[in-house]
């Protein structure tokens, strides 16, 4: 594709909200929606000169030479579909996003920060509204486009894009002109949208609202047994709050989170905060300055959660946490928000029945099944009774009203009397625990034997899964979909859509708690774990290949949905669960490869604390047991201790794996050792024994024809070359393996390749040249996301500064550089370290201390977007040479 349009382009990107419900609303005919959807957007997008660059499921990629064009296509092809006559009264509707930028060429196609500024644009839009970044909607207002104009949104913040962005929604005839706010993080459209209002909080949430707002009032914690709607309180309340906070209120699940560690991660997630930066101190320091309210939802299983919290509100006074959790933090300033069950109706009182929160909430769930529905002298008695048998827990109220499509009230209430009690035993249970538990052992028993040996299967799952996962469990041919409809027509499970647009079920947690239950007692569970483990390691080595390609913000996104059944998977192969006993050689083997198949993604998506621990707890739990997925387990684990400056383990780690490989007469892995092998040894200041390693591996790697592993050695030893001050080595070592990573189509090897080379030609002399070189390359580099690799771009960018006689741009970006080394806990290998001061050291200090000391910090507070930028600029000396030209 060598006519591809290169230079400032727009980028559309869209795709049909609600997607999932439609296809479950209309079967078969969704072909014909999707068919006629795609037939609209391509008329639309050829009419206005746009380039399809990529269709998946409803969604295009399309990009535009011109603002106008693309503008206009996305308001044909809004105009068209709104006048569609579509299938069963649909109502198909389409989200936009378009952006404007220099995205970068790649292969066939596009790749850079452009890129997924445009498709979290699109991802923040609802159906039938069209988006548009600041840069789009500046010329689009330049050209004066008849009939149209552009409605500000304000800014807001877009995952994995570090600063606000400025929205504007497109205006004209044929368009809706109102839709609610764009779905940005810490914005009330970001909050899980309830499918029914709240019944009977209002007094609550009146409470709570004046008790956050106050000035002493930092922690507030809702507490109560399972099913009294802590969580659903919680929603509603942020709902309320959204505006009151400059920065926004976030809403965090935790249910299945159960470590300090996992709990940060996930904090920092819900703020859309990436890479290196989700742990202490770093995600503090974010946090510190921002006037924010977190909802955190399901603390009473994480042991460690009142530290967590106590942490976050010393970290800055802008802090407020609503807390949810069956026990309180016992921290000093909470302020503790029992949440009782729904208020029951007075039994020596027939009047004002219908004020009471449990009855109220009945006639709510009964009208979504029967919509004619009504309290009356007929059915009031037993109402009142079947709310009172459920203790007017809502959980317990819902389960037992969505029932009555297929009883009457009476009926309802009568087989209360039978089937309510839990075959299982109940003693030690707390009696409204008991009581929900009945009323799930009761929903349990509606079902089908099929359905019901489902409902266990699916209680092995953490968090939400998709439907490939069902049809893991169950590996009978038939539609998964077909499984979990009478589950959620039982409301024993839900069904919601996943980023790509794909169906993620989820059980409730008290509900998946007795599906375990259930499968033990069946003697089903560990086969059911097993079958679950097989298949998220099926997943995560299928998809963490990919990481290394242009699409690797996808990738890591479909990882990340995955995440807490793949820790679920490894709690369970590693025997975390029963620290009693080890593994299995089968168990171990899935927790190996499981660990194997996780190790880039938790060194290149900033989750390398995290894989320490797994990758450290599967070389326990293996014991003296070595394989070679044990040894791939133990390099690694190396890899990560070199990348956090513990190099003298890395070194020993490596020296057994090669030992290993070299007995097995393995030499593609024999080569992976030794290369790392030789990163260690320089690092260690030794450069000697580092070539020796590298001249091996090459000798290894050529060899046996391992071209991926030959690069790596190649560009390895170019860097001993580079330390020893002979750069024309460096290059021509840096060109052969560049050339074999094209080949390879490695997007990532190619970036690390020119990068090197822009330090080769700086060593060389030609700083000019370098600079070059860096704009050239260092913004895709830059996009992929690798924290280290940022981090080396933006340095070598701060040397050639120095070289080129800026000093006080050097210094900025050695400030920034030396701030994301620090938050990422990144320590610079000592020749690194002399290298950079080679150049840095004829700058530092001027024109004096003081301002040099001035311009680090100036640095020091940089994001990447702002050191990139800075960069991007250039020295004083190339603007004024370019001026000059």
């Amino acid at each position: 594709m060598d006519d591809l349009p290169t230079g400032t382009l727009t980028l559309l990107f869209s795709d049909i909200e609600g997607s999932t419900s439609l296809l479950s609303r209309l079967g078969d005919r969704y072909a014909e929606v999707l068919s006629a959807q795609r037939t609209i957007l391509r008329a639309a997008f050829g009419r206005w000169r746009g380039r399809e660059m990529g269709t998946e499921g409803d969604s295009f990629f399309v990009v535009f030479s011109s603002v106008g064009d693309a503008v206009g296509a996305a308001l044909q092809a809004q105009r068209e579909l709104a006048d569609y006559p579509w299938p069963a009264g649909a109502a198909v509707r389409v989200r936009m996003g378009l952006h404007t930028g220099e995205p970068t060429r790649h292969e066939d196609g596009y790749v850079g920060m452009d890129v997924h500024r445009a498709a979290r644009v699109a991802g923040s839009a609802h159906g039938g509204q069209v988006l548009l970044s600041e840069a789009t909607c500046r010329i689009a207002s330049a050209q004066r486009l008849d009939g149209v104009t552009y409605v500000d949104l304000g800014h807001h913040r877009l995952k994995d894009l570090p600063e606000e962005e400025h929205l504007f929604q497109l205006a004209a005839e044929g368009l809706e002109r109102r839709s609610p706010p764009p779905k940005s993080l810490g914005a009330a459209a970001s909050l899980p949208v309830p499918t029914t209002s709240i019944v009977g909080r209002d007094g609550e949430l009146r409470e709570l609202q004046e008790l956050i707002k106050a000035a002493e009032v930092r922690l507030v914690t809702l507490t109560g047994p399972g099913g009294t709607g802590k969580t659903r309180l919680a929603i509603a309340l942020a709902a309320l709050l959204e505006g009151s906070f400059g920065d926004g209120v976030y809403f965090v699940p935790l249910e299945s989170v159960e470590s300090a560690e996992v709990m940060w991660t996930t904090i920092a997630e819900a703020l859309g905060v990436t890479g290196e930066g989700r742990a202490p101190p770093t995600f503090l320091e974010y946090v510190a300055p921002r006037e924010l309210l977190l909802i955190l939802d399901n603390l009473e299983q994480l042991p460690d959660a009142a530290g967590v919290v106590d942490r976050l509100l010393a970290a800055g006074q802008g802090v407020r946490i609503v807390a949810t959790s069956r026990r309180p933090l016992h921290l000093s300033g909470e302020y503790e928000h029992p949440v009782p069950p729904l208020t029951l109706p007075d039994a020596a009182a027939a009047d004002g029945v219908g004020d009471s929160g449990a009855v109220r909430l009945f006639i709510q769930r009964a009208r979504m099944v029967r919509p004619a529905f009504a309290l009356s002298s007929d059915n009031l008695d037993d109402i009142v009774d079947i709310c009172r048998r459920m203790d007017g827990l809502p959980l317990a109220i819902e389960l037992v009203a969505a029932r009555l499509r297929l009883l009457t009230v009476r009926a309802l209430r009568t087989r209360l009397d039978n089937a309510l009690e839990l075959t299982g035993p109940a003693a030690g249970r707390p009696t409204r625990q008991q009581t929900l538990r009945s009323t799930i052992a009761w929903s349990y028993e509606l079902l089908s034997p099929d359905s019901r040996l489902m409902f266990r299967q699916l209680g092995v799952f953490s968090g939400d899964f998709d439907l490939d996962a069902v049809a893991a469990m169950t590996g009978d041919g038939v539609d998964p979909l077909n499984h979990v409809v009478p589950l959620a027509d039982a409301s024993l499970a839900t069904v919601g859509e996943g980023p790509d647009g794909e169906p993620r079920v989820r059980l409730l947690q008290t509900v998946a708690g007795f599906a375990r239950e259930r499968l033990a007692e069946e003697g089903e569970l560990e086969a059911a774990r097993r079958r679950h483990a097989e298949h998220y390691l099926t997943v995560a080595e299928a998809t963490s290949a990919q990481l290394r390609s242009p699409h690797y913000l996808a990738i890591r996104d479909r990882i990340e949905a995955d995440l807490d059944n793949m820790r679920a998977a490894l709690s369970w192969a590693l025997c975390e669960e029963a620290p009693q006993r080890l593994p299995t050689p089968e168990e171990l083997v899935i927790g190996l490869r499981l660990c194997q198949a996780l190790s880039w993604f938790w060194y290149a998506c900033g989750y390398s604390s995290e894989g320490r621990r797994w990758l450290a707890s599967a070389l326990n739990a293996a014991a003296d047991r070595h394989s070679r997925e044990l040894i791939s387990v133990m390099h690694s684990l190396a890899v990560l201790l070199l990348l956090q400056g513990e190099t003298a383990q890395a070194r020993d780690m490596l020296e057994t794996c090669l030992d290993f490989w070299r007995r097995e007469g393995d030499p593609s892995n024999i080569a992976k050792e030794l290369n790392s092998l030789g990163v260690a040894y320089r690092s260690l200041g030794e450069p000697d024994t580092a070539r020796r390693l590298l001249a091996e591996g090459i000798t290894v790697a050529r060899g046996a024809g391992e071209h991926g592993r030959l690069a790596n050695v190649l560009s390895n030893l170019a860097m001993i070359e580079l330390d020893e001050e002979q750069p024309d080595r460096a290059a021509e070592l840096l060109n052969e393996a560049l050339e074999i990573d094209r080949e390879l189509g490695d997007a990532w090897a190619e970036a690390v390749d020119h990068v090197n080379l822009a330090g080769a030609v700086l060593r060389g002399g030609n700083a000019r040249r370098a600079y070059e070189r860096l704009v050239a390359n260092g913004p895709a580099a830059v996009a992929l996301g690798d924290v280290d690799l940022t981090v080396s771009v933006i340095e070598l960018f701060c040397m050639v500064f120095a070289e080129l006689g800026d000093p006080a741009g050097a210094a900025r970006l050695l400030g920034a550089a030396e701030a994301m080394r620090e938050k990422a806990e990144l320590p610079l290998p000592v020749p690194d370290a002399a290298m950079l001061e080679k150049s840095v050291g004829r700058a530092r200090r001027l024109p004096d201390a003081a301002t040099w000391d001035k311009n680090v910090r100036i640095g020091n507070d940089y994001s990447v977007d702002d050191a990139l930028a800075d960069a991007l600029r250039g020295p004083a000396s190339v603007r004024s040479a370019d001026a000059a030209v």
